[in-house]
């Protein structure tokens, strides 16, 4: 028995000591920081709360200064009151509206802030409630949760149609976040919460290099894996036409889902409406080629205009306001002559020129938009 105690500690010695040497060597030669997503019980994502810092980002090749207030969002501070005669707009979205990719004062969000400051509006307030991996069913916890407290004057849900119809769906998706489904009369049933990332695992992410790495090494495996078969991924099938039975519940949560966070955000007081934005597939040529061979492989029927198509069908039932930013997207990539310029490595998330361009746009939708705008003209 004192032999075989002598070996296990032996090996958990040498074990520990080849983990500190992995930890010392990802420091080293790897620049891959710190992960700051964590799973929330109520909201199903956060970042962790109070983190400020130097963050590497693989697609942007750079280090990106990331600022994550109290309540695990993006940006600084704010008072629960606003300024009296202040305007605030609070942004719900995902990785896309979170923007880690992208320096602070470059994303949309606080570009739009800055532009509406320029418009002579005192105290402007564009807060950033944008998380990784989000969904409308969290974004509607997070209203509920989070957003509803600081009292806006306009609430603008970023939808993005790389991943937010299959985010909805429990039959497209499996992440660990809550999902929502109808009962027999077509009304909302919340499902049971995701299960907190354990303290041990949130320590890791925040403290161990090795441990980022691996998550990020085991990413580009999957894609990697998932790009060399045929077929599509989940979020893409927005595109599907042909009534797919999942894709068509997706539809319908996804519809209840938008109409809910439209009255209980009216019913606040606010205004609210939705920007989307759109995937590379529906601005590169290329790329939706890429697609549609794909879908051709697994017989599966797919348009490229599809997103937007019901989408618009979709906002017009439910009477929300809603700017659809992919032909805006395609203006701005004929001009430069390839989408490349507005998302990162030509397919991610946007770039500074993205981030700019859906800026101006939501800009002139707001104050400009067809019918009352959203925001009173100054």
């Amino acid at each position: 028995m004192d032999g075989r105690a002598a070996n296990l500690a032996l090996a958990a010695a040498s074990l520990g000591l080849a983990l500190l040497a992995a930890e010392g060597g990802v420091r080293l030669l790897s620049p891959i920081g710190p992960a700051l997503l964590v799973t929330d019980p109520v909201v199903g994502k956060r970042f962790v709360p109070g983190f400020h810092g130097s963050v590497f980002v693989d697609e942007a090749a750079r280090h990106v200064e990331v600022q994550i207030n109290s309540r695990g969002f993006r940006g600084p501070e704010r008072p629960r009151r606003k300024a009296a005669g202040g305007l605030r707009v609070a942004v719900l979205g995902d990785s896309m509206t979170a923007a880690l990719a992208t320096d602070e004062e470059r994303t949309f969000v606080r570009r739009l802030e800055a532009a509406l400051s320029r418009d002579g509006r005192p105290s402007v307030e564009v807060m950033n409630f944008g998380v990784s991996s989000a969904s409308t069913a969290s974004e509607l916890l997070t209203w509920r949760s989070v957003v509803a407290e600081y009292a806006p004057d306009l609430v603008l849900l970023a939808f993005f149609t790389g991943n937010d119809l299959a985010d909805n769906c429990s039959r497209l998706t499996r992440a660990p976040r809550v999902y929502f489904e109808l009962d027999g009369t077509g009304r909302l049933q919340q499902g049971p919460e995701p299960t907190p990332t354990p303290a041990v695992v949130r320590w890791l992410d925040l403290n161990s290099r090795l441990y980022a790495w691996q998550k990020v090494a085991f990413r580009r495996l999957r894609s990697a894996v998932r790009s060399g078969a045929a077929g599509v991924e989940p979020g893409q099938m927005i595109f599907a036409r042909g009534g797919h039975p999942d894709v068509e519940h997706a539809w319908r949560v996804t519809g209840a889902l938008l109409g809910r966070m439209r009255d209980e955000v009216e019913a606040s007081g606010a205004r609210f409406g939705v920007v989307v934005i759109p995937c590379a597939e529906q601005v590169d040529g290329a790329l939706w080629a890429e697609l549609a061979r794909g879908a051709r492989g697994a017989g599966l029927d797919v348009d490229r205009q599809e997103p937007s198509r019901r989408l618009s069908t979709l906002f017009e039932r439910e009477g929300i306001a809603s700017l659809d930013l992919a032909p805006v997207f395609g203006a701005a990539s004929r001009r430069a002559g390839s989408a490349n310029d507005l998302y990162l490595l030509g397919r991610f998330h946007l770039s500074d020129e993205g981030h700019q361009v859906a800026a101006e746009a939501i800009h002139l939708f707001l104050t400009r938009g067809a019918g009352r705008p959203l925001l009173e003209p100054r």
